[in-house]
């Protein structure tokens, strides 16, 4: 499927469409995933589960069959939220995080569910589980699963045994690493800096800190803060210089995203234009 004929404001639109009708049919599935599990259809078909059925015969990953099943299960107790999901205030991973919870607290009661639902509606999943350890009873980890090569193992035993005196377990080590490489790495904590020119490319240390400092460590369009990156506002490429006043700090999509509308926008022939390469 092409999709670069469509204008901007009409890919937004139909893709806003589209999620809509995904989520009312997500709504309709949890429907007949209750039903099937109420009949117990899935032994028919030697399925030893709704969870096995829905990996075996639907073909969902073990994380989608776990939600859905969730959400199946709530179902029961609190028909609304199908609603819920259709219209985005819930989605299948809060009623997973939100399944988990009441299992591990031993919460039966429907309109007890009901309420905490209620408390999550309209937020991300980060701050559903922050809202969600909040009403825990008792402090509980988190366990989190790393996928590592051999190699990087390897690195991380010998940095473990280097420091088992002062960091016992894997958090105080994790811990420990991040507050020293943060001291490396937060363009803002760096001591030494070099001043350099503002003509080229490479941006000097001293520069790169202001503007972190300016910008508050956030992307300045979405206030996001992952994979960070220091944009020209007027590239590079057209003669923007590396000043503070020329920069500021977008996320990498954002950064991409400028860089597509502002050659849409102030280039007219974009095949008459072509960017000098470094060799000339």
């Amino acid at each position: 499927m092409k999709l670069n004929h469509l204008t901007d404001e009409t890919l937004l639109d139909d893709t806003l469409k589209l999620v809509e009708r995904e989520r009312n049919i997500g709504g309709q599935i949890l429907w007949h995933l209750k039903e099937i599990d109420r009949r117990k259809l899935f032994v028919e078909l030697k399925c030893s589960s709704l969870f096995d059925y829905c990996v075996r015969i639907l073909k969902y990953s073990e994380g989608q069959a776990s939600r859905r099943v969730s959400g199946t299960r709530l179902l029961k107790d609190l028909p609304g939220i199908a609603g819920k999901i259709e219209n985005g205030s819930l989605n299948l991973t809060q009623l997973n995080q939100a399944n988990f919870f009441f299992r591990d607290e031993k919460i039966s009661s429907p309109e007890k569910k009901a309420e905490i639902l209620k408390k999550i509606e309209n937020r991300s999943t980060r701050e559903t589980e922050r809202i969600l350890h909040e009403h825990r009873k008792e402090a509980v980890s988190r366990n989190v699963f790393l996928v590592v090569k051999e190699e990087t193992k390897k690195k991380l035993e010998k940095v473990r045994d280097l420091k088992a005196h002062t960091c016992p377990d894997n958090d105080s080590l994790i811990t420990k690493m991040c507050d020293e490489v943060t001291k490396i790495w937060d363009p803002t904590l760096i001591k030494r800096m070099s001043h350099g020119s503002t003509e080229g490319r490479f941006i000097p240390k001293m520069i790169e800190a202001q503007v972190w400092s300016r910008d508050r460590g956030v992307c300045t369009k979405c206030q996001g803060t992952y994979a960070l990156e220091l944009d020209h506002i007027k590239p590079f490429a057209v003669g923007g210089k590396s000043t503070v006043e020329n920069l500021r700090l977008l996320c990498r999509a954002c950064n991409q995203r400028q860089r597509v509308t502002y050659f849409q926008n102030t280039i007219p022939d974009k095949n008459a234009f072509q960017l000098k390469r470094p060799d000339g």
